[in-house]
């Protein structure tokens, strides 16, 4: 609730975290209902205006939010086990995710909507054009492309682009947006390593959301795919990475990575916790040294 008073992330998001938090459109609802009548009896307009916003969206299109329950529960039923889950467990949930809601299933906070997943996706972007990360020369590899909205958001600005998914149903949904960008290629991957990638074929590697995923699969997956990342990358190249484990903090993470990106041959140049508006992800960017 600070973060929608105080402005500092959008009303979407704060509408999917207070959904996950309390589970029910009518707890929502009076929360918010509460909260507004409160600040406008304390003369805080603006604060209660930032809260009508958030209830505004459960008004707007009240299916939206019976599509993110639906993903919701396709994607997170079930607790991780400490053993971890097979990568065809979590192929198969983004496969019945995507059916229910593509914007949704690569981006809860999307309410299900185009447009505003539209929004968040040219948020992050602009983050990467202002790193210095995508360029016109940039050969880039996302790791999880999902529905490939970056994909075909960055395909007129680099190189090539090549995206890899464990999710059939993903690649599927992706080839069909993309099928006019012929610098654009996609391919279903097994999700083990990215060995159907030569050494040095990209200079930057982008993983969104799907590390978590990768950290929860099996013990070491993780730091295997941050080695490949190392290997995959030209001298110079960079690992992109947004949200790295949800059991984790964001120093625990950071610091995790840290070792695992020195250990691999990269180097952590940047983590913030909340870099965005749009979306609360962290984010953090490791580098492979040019050598001297």
């Amino acid at each position: 609730m600070d973060a929608a008073l105080t402005g500092r992330l959008d009303a979407p998001i704060v509408l999917t975290r207070l959904f996950l938090a309390l589970g029910d459109t009518g707890k929502i609802s009076s929360l918010l209902s509460r909260l507004e009548s409160e600040k406008q009896a304390t003369g805080d307009q603006l604060g209660a205006r930032r809260l009508r916003s958030v209830r505004d969206l459960i008004s707007r299109d009240r299916s939206a939010l019976d599509k993110m329950r639906d993903v919701l529960a396709v994607l997170h039923g079930e607790p991780t086990q400490p053993t971890g889950v097979e990568t065809s467990s979590v192929a198969a949930a983004f496969d019945a995710a995507v059916e229910l809601s593509p914007a949704a299933s690569v981006a809860l906070y999307s309410l299900g909507d185009s447009t505003l997943l539209g929004a968040a996706t040219q948020e992050l972007l602009a983050l990467l054009r202002t790193r210095g990360l995508i360029t016109p020369r940039s050969r880039v590899l996302e790791i999880g492309c999902g529905i490939g909205r970056f994909a075909q958001a960055l395909a007129p600005e680099v190189a090539s682009f090549f995206g890899i998914d464990v999710s059939t149903n993903m690649i599927r949904v992706a080839r069909e947006r993309c099928a006019n960008l012929p610098n654009v290629m996609l391919a279903v991957t097994a999700g083990d390593d990215l060995g159907d990638h030569s050494d040095g074929s990209f200079d930057l590697v982008l993983a969104v959301d799907s590390f978590p995923y990768i950290v929860a699969t099996r013990p070491g997956l993780a730091e295997t795919h941050v080695t490949e990342c190392t290997r995959v990358l030209a001298d110079g190249g960079s690992l992109a990475i947004f949200n790295f484990a949800y059991d984790e903090d964001f120093g625990t993470s950071r610091d995790r990575l840290q070792r695992v990106g020195e250990a691999a041959g990269l180097s952590l140049i940047a983590a913030e916790a909340n870099p965005l508006r749009s979306w609360d992800g962290s984010f953090f960017h490791l580098h492979k040294q040019s050598p001297r």
